[in-house]
């Protein structure tokens, strides 16, 4: 496997040299994926960004979610997975994740 992070992104950079000259622009997920991204922009010699977006997450289970939200407002929703939700609660959860990106990305 991978010793750490670092090492992934550089074995990842490496493995998609074949794009180098693309031009490709590398986007990683804070917090885990910055680093593994930042080492595949290096390696590539790419331009990096940090793209901001969070779980929408079950009110009585947050570590499993139904769908997704990303900074621009891009949506994601498993319409199975949100089907016992109320339309309500989804918009409630939409919104707490909206602020929650908010406040993350002023702390960037």
């Amino acid at each position: 496997m991978f010793r750490d992070r670092k090492d992934a992104g550089e074995r990842l950079g490496a493995a998609l040299s074949k794009y180098k000259e693309e031009n490709p622009l590398v986007l990683a997920i804070p917090r885990g994926g910055v680093e593994v991204g930042y080492e595949v922009a290096r390696a590539l010699k790419a331009d990096f960004d940090l793209l901001i977006c969070r779980k929408l997450p079950y009110p009585d289970n947050p570590e499993s979610g139904f769908g997704a939200i990303a900074e621009d407002g891009t949506l994601f929703i498993n319409e199975a997975a949100a089907a016992y939700l109320s339309e309500g609660m989804i918009i409630r959860i939409i919104e707490e994740q909206k602020e929650e990106i908010k406040r993350r990305v002023e702390k960037l």
